[in-house]
């Protein structure tokens, strides 16, 4: 098993993408740390988890509270004894579709603390730690959005926070190369999760399948396979890159 022995904390993993990651990390052996506000879909991704044969522990986190992510961070590594992996996934936010006219200061910081400082809070709850035993995994989600300015559910902020991942993850890869930390991120483009589905008729959904090359959208499993490939030790090589799982969307 690809990722055995190994430990990983989630962001956001009580749903969507991230409980898709949840699962695919423990299919391939390593053991998980659930970080979410949310407290039902935390019971929820427990016991969807409990048929795996892995240690897994629920943490309910503010990610947007700089404070709160080093409490938990410091409980998490104590719980598991150490840190291997850390997929920054929380994200999103209601106000993810508004455009610059409509944003106001309130929301802006809302969307830049839910998906860019969230990222940075989590990646220092566990850096220290990471840079002591020499060795870590960071996958980081951006978006499509951040690198078109804007595209399918997110404007404004979230396009711009999105944006701002992907230099954070260039940032922290040349910093922390030299001890043995990996840092990446992946920019995803539709894929089908409860966010689309609740915020999008089924002729809308057809109408964005058809506008990619590909007509169709990405399944949250596969998106997932690959944040496993680059959580482990096969993908020893790369650092400080951008996977983009799109559909060919970003082309245009």
């Amino acid at each position: 098993m690809r990722l055995e022995k190994k430990s990983a904390i989630v962001t956001g993993g009580a749903s969507g993408i991230g409980a898709s990651i949840c699962k695919k990390l423990a299919e391939h052996g390593a053991n998980i740390a659930v970080w979410d506000i949310n407290e039902s879909g935390l019971k929820e991704i427990k016991s969807e988890l409990s048929g795996y044969d892995v240690k897994v522990e629920c943490y309910k986190t503010n990610v947007t509270d700089y404070e709160n992510a080093q409490e938990v961070g410091m409980k998490t590594i104590a719980d598991f004894g150490k840190i291997d992996i850390l997929v920054n996934c929380a994200g999103g936010g209601k106000d993810l579709a508004l455009g610059f006219r409509e944003l106001d200061a309130v929301t802006w910081k809302k969307q830049m603390d839910l998906n860019l400082n969230s990222a940075f809070n989590c990646s220092k709850a566990v850096m220290e730690h990471m840079v002591e035993q020499r060795y870590g995994k960071i996958v980081n989600i951006a978006s499509v959005a951040g690198m078109r300015g804007g595209g399918l559910l997110g404007k404004g902020a979230y396009s711009t926070a999105k944006a701002g991942i992907m230099g954070f993850t260039k940032a922290m890869a040349k910093e922390l190369g030299e001890f043995g930390i990996y840092v990446n991120s992946v920019a995803p483009g539709m894929h089908i999760t409860p966010l689309i589905t609740k915020n999008m008729t089924e002729e809308r959904i057809q109408e964005l399948k058809n506008d990619l090359p590909l007509k169709t959208a990405g399944e949250p499993e596969k998106l997932a396979e690959l944040i496993a490939f680059l959580a482990s030790d096969d993908a020893q090589f790369i650092t400080g890159s951008l996977v983009v799982v799109d559909g060919g969307y970003a082309m245009y």
